[in-house]
């Protein structure tokens, strides 16, 4: 009796550990480890090694953990992983049970040109940015087992221009829009496609979630690309930085380029069918919870709230599958290259067969294909130039996406 009793006291404590963790820190120790994740050429054409810092819960036994990557802020000029916002966001939820990141990406601009015509060169440096958030997430799927990663509980953004970079990451995917961004990007020097050249080729840049902290996307209709995708933002309604609602994003004491803040990002996700979560500061600067903000209240308050909230998000975010059925996710499906020349590759993570129906802006259908595998590759060259919407269906479920033809 007493060894029974001694069992089920047992068996309670692990399933309280459980029950703690991802809100609670049961972790006290956190590893850190510090690893290149890629390289690319920056704005003045010179190779970057790309690095990032890995924080992982010490005597962890967990073998499928969520992963949560952040970016540093900077108005992507200055700024590096080990920026104490971010890393302390790291350990913090490390000491929760996640395996969390802090990235470097690639910074800089032409000052020359900056302030001749400022937008542009804003715009380029943040599409770099782009291409190292979805490196990032690339190289982290591949090693997904060495660091005991979920891989469908990954989750993106940042502090500021790190917040900016993981709405960016998330939502802006198709190559007429970045061809037609305003400010433009330059394409043309700036390689890689949507996909980007650094990193880990061939796997998905997808998240299932975004942590923006005071950051905000170029056009919030981009949102409407990836509806799966839920959002905590955060943002104070004096930012003069980067703006709470749709204003100018300033630097160097210049209106650079529209950007739409966590107000409107909250507001596009509503309208969008998403979900989202918006917190604000009222009256607060720009990120109140780091230090120096110049705020009243101490930047230790704002960061106790901003982690509190992050906690509650994530906790109920990561429960959105549970009970449901397994279904197609965007996660599963892997489409490349967009744009497409000549052949395009459609990769499935799960089913046994599969079904693609090409068609046009018109509902007009150009090719209909089946294949009793998760790998398929067709051949475009017969599609005049334009955008089609793919659908790939299987025993799982349907999943649409969008591809241009050159």
């Amino acid at each position: 009796m007493k060894r029974l009793c001694t069992l089920m006291l047992l068996v309670s404590s692990i399933f309280q550990l459980q029950a703690q963790r991802y809100k609670d820190k049961v972790f006290t120790d956190v590893t850190l480890d510090s690893v290149s994740y890629g390289n690319a050429n920056n704005w003045n054409n010179t190779p970057q090694e790309l690095k990032m810092n890995i924080f992982q819960p010490q005597g962890d036994t967990a073998t499928n953990r969520p992963l949560l990557i952040l970016a540093h802020g900077g108005a992507f000029i200055n700024g590096n992983r080990y920026a104490p916002d971010v890393e302390y966001l790291c350990r913090e939820f490390a000491k929760r049970g996640y395996v969390c990141v802090s990235i470097s990406y690639r910074l800089g601009i032409d000052i020359s040109k900056f302030f001749l015509n400022p937008g542009p060169q804003f715009a380029n440096a943040v599409w770099r940015g782009t291409h190292d958030g979805r490196a990032a997430v690339r190289f982290l799927r591949v090693n997904a087992a060495t660091y005991k990663i979920d891989k469908d509980q990954i989750y993106m953004g940042g502090v500021s221009a790190g917040g900016v970079l993981g709405l960016h990451e998330a939502f802006l995917d198709l190559p007429a829009e970045v061809g037609s961004a305003n400010p433009t990007i330059d394409t043309v020097s700036i390689g890689g496609g949507i996909e980007g050249n650094s990193g880990t080729p061939g796997q998905s840049w997808r998240v299932k979630g975004l942590i923006n902290l005071c950051g905000g996307i170029g056009d919030g209709v981009w949102m409407s690309n990836n509806r799966d995708i839920s959002i905590f933002n955060v943002h104070g309604t004096k930012d003069e930085t980067v703006p709470y609602k749709t204003d100018y994003f300033r630097a160097y004491n210049m209106n650079v380029a529209k950007l739409s803040g966590s107000f409107t990002v909250d507001s596009m996700a509503k309208i969008f069918g998403m979900k989202s979560f918006l917190y604000t500061f009222v009256d607060a600067p720009h990120v109140p919870f780091s230090p120096g903000n110049g705020t009243v209240m101490s930047s230790t308050a704002y960061m106790d709230t901003t982690e509190r909230l992050m906690v509650d998000f994530l906790v109920e975010d990561m429960g959105r599958k549970v009970g449901l059925p397994d279904v197609l996710h965007a996660v599963d499906v892997l489409m490349y290259p967009n744009p497409a020349h000549q052949y395009v590759t459609i990769e499935v993570a799960k089913g046994k067969t599969m079904q693609v129906t090409v068609y046009d802006i018109n509902g007009k259908v150009h090719a209909n294909m089946s294949a009793t595998k998760t790998h398929l590759v067709f051949n475009t060259e017969a599609l005049p130039s334009g955008l089609y919407f793919v659908n790939i269906s299987n025993e799982y479920g349907s999943i649409t996406r969008r591809i241009a033809v050159e």
